[in-house]
């Protein structure tokens, strides 16, 4: 009811006549806060639908929601400018390996996103299980299932960690490594969460997992250099070319197992991984009248001994376009004995969660 009441108010409000800086339908604008944005409908807008949808909303927010405006369609419905997050200027820089279950190691700079989750156990205990991609500022996204593991331990997630490579180099209280034969240091940091989001639809069914994906909030932005960077998201101007039946590879990186049974990787392990049939797929992972494997979803790999695995989840499936790497996964399952010919891993695929994406990392703030 409130809802209706909002939308009425702002149509009103849209009946007067646009200022010359009116966008067109789809086109790029700007918000108040000179965010970039998109002029679209109230209802292709979560962000702008979440503020109409409050409990105890305002006149103020109405006056907000009308600063939005940024056009007519042709049907005279209003247009709002819609935030819309875009890709830092340092994201992706491409320095893939010459070639973790099968895998290789790591360049100490190879994948500058990577991050490693620290859960915290009630007796203090610290658990690295789980990984993420850094997409810029205090943002980190990741898998959901990380999140309801630990959950059933009682595990709280204490830290992100940037810069880890090898945890056999530091050694004690040093967290910071001088680089043989460079100039270069590489210090490691553990940044202090400020909150997470679950994607609100995450189900387990039959063992597929749905909306695997998971945002994470640092309470600070993290600060870049050689060896800490953002990976780039797909969004609409990446033009991402789709398999569509041909062959194209995905690279994976994570600290997980490096074979059947063994423990985690103490090196940022990296593998090529060959995009999997997606119908055929769905027929590896039967879910009985259910949610199954579908558009959300990528599957890779496939081939005997070559596959992300335990330890790896919430890792990035990365590929390579345009100059740049671009986060089109995040490792999310697969059978039980990683590697296993003719079965892939699973990962959920970032192109679909975007709105999702977008309208967390503007929830809550005046854009």
């Amino acid at each position: 009811m409130v809802y209706g009441w909002c939308y009425a108010l702002l149509l009103v409000g849209f009946a007067v006549v646009l200022s010359a800086r009116s966008v067109s339908q789809n086109n790029e604008c700007l918000t108040p806060g000179g965010i970039t944005g998109k002029c679209v409908l109230v209802r292709e807008c979560e962000y702008i639908r979440n503020i109409l949808r409050m409990q105890h909303h305002g006149l103020n927010d109405t006056e907000y929601v009308e600063k939005l405006k940024c056009g007519l369609t042709d049907n005279r419905l209003p247009l709002v400018c819609c935030p819309r997050i875009t890709n830092d200027p340092l994201c992706g820089p491409i320095s893939f390996p010459d070639r973790i279950l099968g895998g290789n190691e790591t360049s100490i700079d190879k994948f500058p996103w990577m991050v490693l989750l620290g859960f915290e156990a009630r007796n203090s205990k610290i658990h690295t299980n789980c990984a993420g991609s850094l997409i810029g500022g205090p943002f980190v996204l990741t898998a959901a299932h990380c999140f309801a593991e630990a959950q059933k331990k009682r595990y709280k997630l204490a830290w992100v960690r940037v810069a880890e490579w090898n945890f056999r180099s530091h050694r004690g209280n040093k967290d910071c490594k001088k680089q043989p034969n460079s100039n270069s240091t590489i210090c490691r940091r553990d940044y202090e969460v400020a909150g997470y989001s679950i994607h609100p639809a995450y189900k387990v069914n039959y063992a597929v997992h749905i909306n695997d994906i998971a945002i994470i909030k640092l309470v600070t932005d993290v600060e870049f250099n050689e060896f800490v960077k953002p990976i780039c998201l797909p969004l609409d101007d990446a033009q991402l070319p789709q398999p569509d039946g041909f062959p194209m590879d995905y690279v994976a990186s994570g600290w997980g197992s490096t074979s059947t049974g063994s423990g985690m990787s103490y090196k940022l392990m990296t593998i090529n991984l060959p995009w999997f049939d997606i119908e055929r797929c769905k027929g590896l992972f039967p879910v009985p009248g259910g949610s199954s494997i579908s558009e959300a979803h990528i599957c890779a790999g496939g081939i005997r001994g070559q596959d992300t695995c335990h330890g790896d989840s919430g890792g990035p499936l990365m590929f390579e376009h345009a100059g740049a790497t671009f986060l089109v996964g995040i490792t999310s399952f697969g059978r039980p004995k990683c590697g296993k010919d003719g079965v892939p891993g699973v990962y959920t695929n970032v192109t679909h969660y975007l709105n999702w994406i977008q309208y967390e990392v503007f929830r809550g703030i005046i854009v």
